[in-house]
C-alpha cells in the first residue's frame, strides 16, 4: 500500500514540470494571435493597423458584394469610407470583421 502511494507521488513529481511547460506554450500562442490586424472605425474613417504590406483589403456589403478593394502599401492604412449607411464586412488577409456605418 505504501509502495503504491510512493509510486503515485513519484509519477506526479515527474509530470508536474511537463504540465507547466505546456501552459507556457499556450500563453505564447495567445500573444501571437493578439498581434494580428486591428480594425477601427471613427465616423467614416477606417483605420487598419498591423497589416502586411501587399495584403488585399476588401470591403463587402452585407450581401457579400465587393464595394471596395485595394492592396496595403504600408502596415497602417487609413481609408475614408464614402459608403451609405449599413453593415459591411472588412477582410484583410485572413482576418474578417463586420462594421456598421451610421
Amino acid at each position: 500500500m505504501k509502495g503504491r502511494h510512493l509510486l503515485v507521488i513519484c509519477l506526479l513529481a515527474l509530470f508536474v514540470p511537463v504540465l507547466a511547460q505546456k501552459s507556457e506554450k499556450a500563453a505564447v500562442v495567445a500573444v501571437a494571435q493578439e498581434q494580428g490586424v486591428t480594425i477601427s472605425l471613427k465616423n467614416k474613417n477606417l483605420q487598419l493597423v498591423n497589416v502586411k504590406v501587399g495584403d488585399k483589403i476588401q470591403i463587402l456589403n452585407i450581401l457579400g458584394v465587393r464595394v471596395l478593394e485595394k492592396k496595403a502599401d504600408s502596415t497602417t492604412v487609413d481609408i475614408a469610407l464614402e459608403l451609405p449607411q449599413g453593415y459591411y464586412i472588412i477582410k484583410v488577409g485572413s482576418t474578417a470583421r463586420k462594421i456598421s456605418l451610421k
